[in-house]
C-alpha cells in the first residue's frame, strides 16, 4: 500500500506518543540557536514536527540517564525519602558520638526546662522523696510522723500550686489522710480559700473531696459557704458535678441545701433566702410577682443540664430540680422535657430518691414502644440486679411491673435475672421487695404506706389496657414455681433468719399444687428434727426457739384457714403433726415458744391436726408439761383438757 500521508504528518502523529518523562524533559535539549530565537521574543514558534533529528537526539539521552542510574542502584547509592542523596568524597570512617555526654546533655536540657516552669522544683522533688517513703506500709508509725511533719513544712508555702498537677495532688491528698488532726487542719486551712478554684481543676477537685471527708463541721460550712453564687455554674461543670452532689446529700446542713436548691431554681437574686422555704413549690408561692421569671430560669437550667448527660444528670441537685418542676407542672409543658429524657439510661436516675422518683414518671407517661425500649435497654446494660439491689432503684421495677402490658417481654428480660439470682435478692434488705411484690401484690404485711401511695399514683397516669389483676397473675405463675422448688431445695437458706422467714411466708401463701405441698413438708420435718440448729449470737438454738421464724411459723399456721377455702388439698398443721412424734414432743414441752406452736395448731380448728396431737401426747409427756412453770405450757395443758 501506499502511505498517502507526507513525512510531516508522520511526525506529528508520533509526537503524543512521547513519554511524559522524555516530554518533561525536552527543553533541556534545545540548541543554542533555538534558545536565541526564543529569547529574542520572535513570534515564530518552534516546530516540532520541522525538526524531527532532535526527537532522536532526545531519545538517546533519556536512554543514558536512565542506565546511569541502574548504575547508582547497582553500587547501592539508592535515593532516601526526604533526604538528597550524599555522594562519598571521602573514605574516612566517621567519629561515633559520645552516647553519655549525650544524654546528660538532654537531661541537664530537660531539668533546666522543668526549673524554669517550676520555680519551686527542688523542693517538689524532697517532697516526693518523702512521700515515697511516708506511702510505703513498712514504714514505721514514729518514722511515717516525723516524715509527714517534713513533708508538711517542705510543701507549706507551696500548697496552692501543688493541687493542681497530678503528681503533687497526690502527695496532698496522702498529707490528710494519713496526716495528724493538726498538720490535717493546718492542709485545709492553707487551701480552704481556693476551694472555688479548686473545683474546676481534675486533680484540685480530689483535694477538696478529701479535704471535706478530713475536716471538721465548721471547715466544711466554711468551704460550702464560700461557692456561694457559683452552686448552678459548679453543678453544670464536668469536674466539679460529683462533688458539689457530695456536698448537698453528705455534708451540707438543711439551710445549705436550701440555698443551692434556690440557685438552681434561678430564685437566688429574686428571692430572699429563707430557712423555712424547703420546696420548689413554696419559693413560687412566696414570690407570685416574680413567678415566671423563676419558671423561665429553672427551665432554662433544666435545659443546660440535659445536655451535660454524663456529668449533671447523676447528680442528686438535678434529680430534685426535675422532679419538683414536674410535680409543679403536673406533666404540662414537658412534653419535650420527658421526650429527651426517655433517651436517657435508666441508671442515671436510681442514685438518688428524687431520680428514682423521675424514673418512675418516665415509665408511666411512656406508650407501650417506648416501654419496649427502656425495658431492653436494662437488658442490654445488665442493669435489673444493680436496680433491684439498690436503696431506691427497686421501685423502678415495680414501676415497670404495673405498667407494662407486653408481660411476656418481661419474662423474658427481667424476670430470668430474678430468678437466677434469687439467694442475692432474698438476702438484700431491698432486694427481697422485688420478690415480694411478685408473690405478694401491694400488700400492707410487707410494703411501707408511703410505698403503696406512690405507686397508686401511677394508675391515673399509666398508659395500659390490660386489668392489674390479670397482669399480676400472669407474673406471679411465671416465678410461683421457681420459689417453691428453691425452698425445697435450699431450706436452710430460706429459715437462716427471720428477715428471709418474712419471703418465704409470702411465697408460701402465694404457692399452689403439688410444690406448695412438698415445701411445707420439707420445713414441717426440718423443724421436727433437733438436730436442726440455727446461730443465734453466739449460740446454736432451734428453729423455734428463734424469735423471728417462731412468728413467721405461727402465721404460716394462721393461713391454714385460706388453704382450706380455696381447697388447696394441704394445710400446715396437718403436715406439721404428721411429722412429730412422741420423743420430739417430750423435747418441745420443755420450751415456751415450741408450746406455743403446738397452741397455734388447736387454734387453727383443723380437726385431723388436733386430733393426731392429742392421740400422740402420753401421759408421761403431760405430766412433764404439767411441771412446768411458763404460760405456753399452761395455755396448753388448758387445750388438751378441753
Amino acid at each position: 500500500m501506499k502511505r498517502n500521508s507526507s513525512s510531516k504528518d508522520n511526525i506529528k502523529k508520533k509526537v503524543p506518543k512521547l513519554d511524559t518523562e522524555e516530554t518533561a524533559d525536552y527543553t533541556k535539549l534545545l540548541t543554542s540557536e533555538d534558545s536565541e530565537i526564543i529569547e529574542s521574543g520572535n513570534e515564530q514558534e518552534l516546530d516540532i514536527s520541522d525538526k524531527p533529528e532532535k526527537i532522536k537526539s532526545a531519545k538517546k539521552s533519556q536512554a543514558i540517564k536512565k542506565k546511569v542510574l541502574k548504575t547508582d542502584k547497582e553500587n547501592g547509592l539508592k535515593k532516601t525519602k526526604g533526604k538528597p542523596t550524599k555522594t562519598i568524597t571521602d573514605n574516612k570512617p566517621t567519629e561515633k558520638p559520645n552516647w553519655k555526654e549525650f544524654k546528660k546533655e538532654k537531661f541537664d536540657l530537660r531539668l533546666k526546662r522543668k526549673q524554669q516552669k517550676c520555680p519551686f522544683y527542688e523542693t517538689v522533688q524532697k517532697a516526693k522523696q518523702l512521700w515515697e517513703k511516708v506511702r510505703r506500709d513498712d514504714c514505721p508509725k514514729d518514722k511515717k510522723g516525723a516524715l509527714l511533719n517534713d513533708l508538711f513544712k517542705f510543701s507549706k508555702s507551696h500548697l496552692e500550686t501543688m493541687v493542681f498537677s497530678h503528681d503533687t495532688a497526690r502527695i496532698v491528698q496522702w498529707m490528710l489522710k494519713l496526716g495528724t488532726p493538726e498538720i490535717r487542719s493546718q492542709v485545709i486551712n492553707e487551701l480552704i480559700k481556693h476551694v472555688p478554684k479548686m473545683l474546676l481543676s481534675k486533680y484540685a477537685c480530689l483535694c477538696v473531696k478529701n479535704m471535706l471527708k478530713q475536716g471538721n463541721t465548721e471547715q466544711r460550712s466554711i468551704m460550702i459557704n464560700s461557692l456561694k453564687g457559683k452552686y448552678y455554674a459548679l453543678t453544670l461543670h464536668t469536674n466539679s458535678s460529683k462533688i458539689m452532689d457530695l456536698m448537698y446529700t453528705t455534708y451540707a446542713t438543711p439551710e445549705q441545701q436550701n440555698i443551692m436548691m434556690h440557685e438552681l431554681y434561678g430564685a437566688s437574686s429574686i428571692f430572699c433566702e429563707s430557712p423555712n422555704v424547703l420546696s420548689f413549690i413554696d419559693v413560687l408561692k412566696n414570690s407570685p410577682n416574680t413567678k415566671d421569671i423563676i419558671l423561665a430560669k429553672t427551665k432554662d437550667h433544666i435545659r443546660k443540664f440535659v445536655l451535660k448527660q454524663k456529668t449533671s444528670m447523676q447528680t442528686s441537685l438535678v434529680h430534685n430540680l426535675i422532679y419538683e418542676y414536674m410535680l409543679y407542672t403536673g406533666g404540662k409543658d414537658c412534653e419535650e422535657l420527658l421526650t429527651s429524657l426517655k433517651e436517657f439510661p435508666i441508671e442515671l436516675f436510681y442514685t438518688s430518691k428524687s431520680g428514682c422518683h423521675l424514673a418512675m414518671y418516665i415509665i408511666w407517661s411512656s406508650n407501650p414502644k417506648e416501654k419496649k425500649a427502656i425495658i431492653k435497654q436494662i437488658k442490654t446494660t445488665g442493669a435489673t440486679l444493680d436496680l433491684a439491689l439498690s436503696e431506691y432503684g427497686y421501685l423502678i421495677l415495680l414501676a415497670l411491673f404495673d405498667s407494662v402490658d407486653d408481660t411476656v417481654l418481661v419474662k423474658k428480660t427481667i424476670i430470668p435475672e430474678i430468678l437466677n439470682n434469687t439467694d442475692k435478692l432474698a438476702a438484700d434488705e431491698y432486694g427481697r421487695r422485688v420478690i415480694l411484690y411478685l408473690v405478694a401484690w401491694r400488700d400492707s404485711s410487707y410494703f411501707h404506706p408511703q410505698d403503696i401511695e406512690l405507686l397508686k399514683k401511677g394508675d391515673s397516669i399509666k398508659d395500659c389496657k390490660k386489668d392489674d389483676e390479670l397482669r399480676v397473675q400472669e407474673l406471679l405463675n411465671s416465678v410461683s414455681n421457681h420459689f417453691l422448688q428453691h425452698i425445697i431445695e435450699n431450706l436452710c437458706f430460706w429459715l437462716f433468719n427471720g428477715s428471709n422467714a418474712m419471703v418465704l411466708l409470702g411465697i408460701l401463701k402465694s404457692g399452689s399444687g403439688e410444690l406448695l405441698k412438698n415445701s411445707l413438708t420439707s420445713i414441717a420435718e426440718y423443724i421436727a428434727n433437733s438436730n436442726n440448729k440455727i446461730a443465734e449470737k453466739d449460740e446454736y438454738i432451734n428453729c423455734y426457739e428463734h424469735a423471728g421464724l417462731h412468728i413467721v411459723l405461727k402465721k404460716i399456721i394462721a393461713h391454714d384457714q385460706n388453704l382450706l377455702k380455696n381447697n388447696a388439698g394441704v394445710t400446715f398443721s396437718e403436715v406439721l403433726a404428721s411429722a412429730l412424734s412422741e420423743k420430739t414432743l417430750h423435747i418441745w414441752v420443755k420450751c415456751n415458744r415450741a408450746c406455743f406452736l403446738l397452741i397455734a395448731i388447736f387454734e387453727s380448728k383443723i380437726l385431723s391436726a388436733e386430733q393426731r396431737l392429742r392421740t400422740i401426747f402420753p401421759e408421761k409427756t403431760i405430766k412433764l408439761l404439767q411441771k412446768q412453770t411458763f404460760p405456753g405450757a399452761k395455755i396448753l395443758i388448758n387445750k388438751l383438757k378441753a
